[in-house]
């Protein structure tokens, strides 16, 4: 933040000496009053929003002493200070904010309000650096941590947060196999130390194929034009065929290419997934080769979760009801109230992620688009295949 805010922060200074007359203007006799002042204003605002970047700093001092949290914000030194109180809170949330096209992904850490709104604490763009913040904290203050990047909120203590899921083999001994359902679109098959899962690509409908090809129609039509037109104007052969070979390339070949690859990777294409007790590994199979996008140790797994439509919804109707409690103070069951409606619609249109696996380092995700029935069964049998049970 630091170097982006140098540039502004050095434009501004140069406004502001250029007003003052420390840097010469050549033309400062044809400046009109309203220009000095248009210079002057944008020269702060350089400067104000350069400087901020540059110079702006913010501590948060989690003090156990007095039971207090301590914002404070500055130039450098702190010049603003606010104190909240310990008291009332409950647990040290961990969350998670998907990004876009534009911003990151973002995981905030926080305190988790018995009753009222939450208080942030800071954020990362890794999981982690904020998983590692978020145990510190739970430590130091000797609260457990609520970890809500995933549609399943789990609540554990520090020391069980650094637990592997190798180790928690226990809890799967007591539960029920999840049935395989009816229609799957994956493909299970056992092997001698795991199992071996193949989701396969949605396939590619032959009319969508068919209307990947509608560019071929550019070079027919007009590649027979462009050689009656070059004979008639006795263009050069070799400008002729330079504009020739960039139609039929661009608006021929090309395209068709994507086509078949795209209508090959539907047919071929696929996701292999497979688990042992050593671990996990991520495959990609295109169109003509395949190739492991993730290979994660037993020992780096922290745990495994699920998305399906039902958790998704589920999981942001409880989102929305906390940022409309911290933004208004409204209570839950009011927001709660007010949203279901919008968010059985919504739910409609929702589609599960897939499962979720954690580890130290990050965040992987497999299955995004599977039905609710197939996700639950995949998210067992992972999970029985890592432990073994």
């Amino acid at each position: 933040m630091a170097a982006f805010g140098v540039p502004f922060f050095a434009a501004g200074i140069f406004m502001i000496l250029s007003m003052a007359g420390v840097i010469p203007i050549s033309n400062a006799s044809e400046m009109p009053p309203w220009g000095w002042l248009a210079l002057a204003f944008m020269g702060l605002v350089f400067t104000g929003v350069g400087g901020t970047f540059v110079f702006g700093r913010a501590w948060t001092t989690l003090d156990v002493t007095r039971r207090l949290v301590i914002k404070q914000w500055g130039p450098l030194i702190p010049l603003r200070e606010r104190t909240y109180p310990l008291a009332g809170y409950s647990a040290v949330i961990l969350g998670f904010v998907r990004g876009d096209s534009d911003t990151a992904d973002k995981f905030p850490i926080g305190l988790k309000a018995q009753q009222g709104s939450s208080l942030r604490l800071c954020t990362f763009t890794t999981y982690a650096d904020s998983r590692a913040c978020a145990i510190a904290v739970a430590r130091h203050l000797h609260l457990e941590i609520e970890d809500s990047t995933s549609d399943h909120r789990v609540r554990v203590t520090p020391a069980d947060a650094e637990r592997s899921i190798g180790e928690r083999a226990a809890e799967l001994t007591h539960e029920p196999a999840v049935p395989r359902p009816t229609n799957p679109r994956s493909t299970v098959s056992r092997e001698a130390d795991g199992v071996r899962i193949e989701i396969p690509y949605p396939r590619v409908h032959s009319i969508v194929a068919a209307a990947g090809l509608i560019p071929l129609i550019v070079p027919v039509i007009v590649v027979p034009w462009l050689m009656d037109f070059f004979r008639q104007t006795r263009t050069p052969g070799a400008v002729g065929w330079v504009f020739i070979g960039f139609m039929t390339l661009f608006f021929g070949l090309v395209p068709a290419m994507t086509v078949f690859n795209g209508f090959r990777r539907s047919r071929r294409g696929g996701t292999v997934v497979l688990v042992s007790t050593r671990g996990i590994e991520i495959q990609e199979r295109g169109a003509w080769r395949t190739r492991s996008t993730a290979s994660i140790a037993a020992f780096d797994i922290l745990d495994v979760d699920f998305s399906t439509r039902d958790s998704a919804a589920a999981s942001a109707r409880v989102a929305a009801e906390e940022q409309a409690m911290e933004s208004t103070g409204v209570d839950s069951a009011a927001v709660g109230q007010r949203s279901e409606r919008l968010l059985a619609w919504l739910s409609q249109f929702a589609t599960g992620r897939g499962l979720t696996v954690k580890t130290r380092s990050g965040l992987t995700s497999f299955g995004a688009g599977l039905e609710d029935d197939e996700i639950r069964y995949l998210h067992d049998l992972v999970r029985r295949a890592i432990h073994r049970v």
